[in-house]
């Protein structure tokens, strides 16, 4: 089961991040992922290697990844949404990203219609970009309502303003209301670098979202060995 995944892994660094793979390169992407293979426990294909590679990517992305290792497709759907979310999928993904803002009723549900059909736990990511927190909540409650009814794990990404964020907790906060109940795991992304992933751990966050920090290093293993070493040893889960 898909949480039954997550207890287990809880207490392992490399399940406190994903490493988003926000490159256009293919090879490169690949040569990030095989590098830090051992000690990654999600690696999301990003958006710009998508466009350039399109669902290849995954498959490449899922073809170099242990089995327990969670891909997750950073697809950010807001139209097409069952054939999106089937052909990522069939590609190996475990996860897609819907853009929350963006998403209407039948696009939703085609994608919750994909995550059932699809042989293994898959899940749903609802992507925040762009939602005013206070406005949103209703709509959120009602994604969330949906997929529960659905049997679809959902997951939530909180996208951390570029100009003049606010405190991690205060982020937390903002969708820990509208979010309370039904949500597998609370991500954060956002231009997050070294410094910043205890504090976002101990805010609540499930999950911090690195990519830059790592993929632009001129030494990628280093990078990443430094933000798994700031994940706190103890499980604030």
């Amino acid at each position: 089961m898909y949480a039954d995944h997550q207890d287990r892994a809880s207490s392992a660094p490399e399940a406190k991040l994903q490493l988003a793979l926000d490159l256009p390169s293919l090879a490169a992407s690949l040569s990030t992922v095989c590098a830090l293979r051992p000690r990654v426990g999600r690696v999301e294909v990003g958006t710009p290697l998508m466009l350039h590679a399109g669902v290849a990517a995954i498959e490449l992305v899922r073809s170099v990844v242990p089995s327990g290792v969670k891909v997750v497709a950073d697809t950010k759907i807001c139209d097409g949404g069952n054939r999106i979310a089937i052909d990522s999928f069939k590609a190996g993904a475990d996860v897609v990203t819907v853009a929350g803002i963006a998403v209407d009723g039948p696009t939703w549900l085609g994608v919750l219609d994909a995550a059932t059909s699809s042989s293994g736990p898959r899940a749903v990511l609802i992507d925040t970009v762009g939602w005013d927190a206070d406005a949103a909540g209703p709509r959120l409650r009602a994604l969330i309502e949906e997929a529960a009814t659905a049997g679809v794990p959902v997951e939530i990404c909180v996208h951390r303003p570029k100009d003049d964020p606010p405190p991690l907790p205060e982020l937390f906060r903002q969708f820990a209301s509208p979010t309370s109940t039904g949500v597998s795991r609370r991500l954060i992304a956002g231009k997050m670098v070294s410094g910043l992933v205890a504090p976002a751990i101990e805010a609540g966050f499930d999950i911090v979202i690195v990519g830059g920090a790592v993929t632009d290093s001129d030494d990628p293993g280093r990078a990443w060995s430094a933000l798994l070493a700031e994940v706190p040893t103890r499980d604030s889960g």
